[in-house]
């Protein structure tokens, strides 16, 4: 299996921490974010993987270069325009056109063994997407999720306190069937004027295509802020 990796963000709610590199190459327990989730993808049978880049792409090209020190054969693709996640793949459409990859980003962590129970939980149960989703105490940060038996049927996002229909949140990675890009084609700009992936997979919910849940019961961290960053950096149990 494939992956693609976006890592072309700056990483701004970082502030001047991400001033001079971007922010996949912040360091939690002395590796680089981006080094943590390509090594995962290894465990998880991954051979060769695309890794979109931006901001100071220049920083991790020099330290990965051919992807040799985490096993992974890398080809680097450039996100010209920083305009959302819906879009930032599109570079790497064709490299990843011949069968289901795994989608991801560089500044989320989750543990060892999380994308190798996920590849073997797809081959058991193909679907069109298969989506990893976290329980979490608020869902009002992220977008909440509302599934049937294992099948996701709607995705809120970021829902009024109270609202949310589950506790069931995007944790922000999936494997997908490469049709994936027929729905970031049609994508609009969301409120933000970004195009957004969550809204290519409402696309194919509406479509009735078979979006299921992986209910990630792994250590999982969206590191957004300082203080993510922080936390991430203080706990025993992050993926070595």
């Amino acid at each position: 299996m494939k992956a693609v990796v976006l890592a072309a963000g700056k990483g701004t709610r970082l502030r001047e921490i991400t001033d001079s590199v971007p922010k996949p190459m912040l360091e939690v327990g002395g590796k680089p974010m981006l080094w943590r989730v390509l090594t995962a993808l290894r465990a998880a049978g991954v051979s060769e993987a695309a890794v979109i880049v931006g901001y100071r792409g220049d920083v991790i090209r020099d330290y990965f270069g051919s992807g040799e020190s985490v096993g992974v054969r890398l080809t680097y693709f450039v996100q010209e325009v920083q305009d959302g996640t819906g879009r930032a793949a599109e570079p790497a459409r064709e490299f990843l056109s011949d069968g289901p990859f795994f989608f991801s980003f560089g500044d989320i962590l989750t543990g060892d063994s999380a994308y190798a129970s996920m590849a073997e939980a797809y081959e058991n149960d193909p679907s069109d997407l298969l989506l990893a989703v976290r329980e979490v105490p608020d869902p009002s940060r992220f977008g909440a999720v509302r599934a049937r038996d294992g099948r996701i049927l709607e995705i809120v996002e970021k829902p009024a306190p109270g609202s949310a229909p589950s506790n069931w949140v995007n944790a922000g990675f999936f494997v997908s069937h490469p049709l994936l890009f027929e729905y970031t084609a049609r994508l609009k700009p969301s409120a933000r004027g970004e195009f957004e992936i969550p809204d290519a997979i409402r696309m194919m919910i509406a479509d009735g295509r078979v979006v299921r849940a992986y209910e990630l019961t792994e250590p999982w961290t969206d590191i957004g802020t300082p203080e993510d960053l922080a936390a991430a950096g203080s706990e025993g149990d992050r993926p070595a």
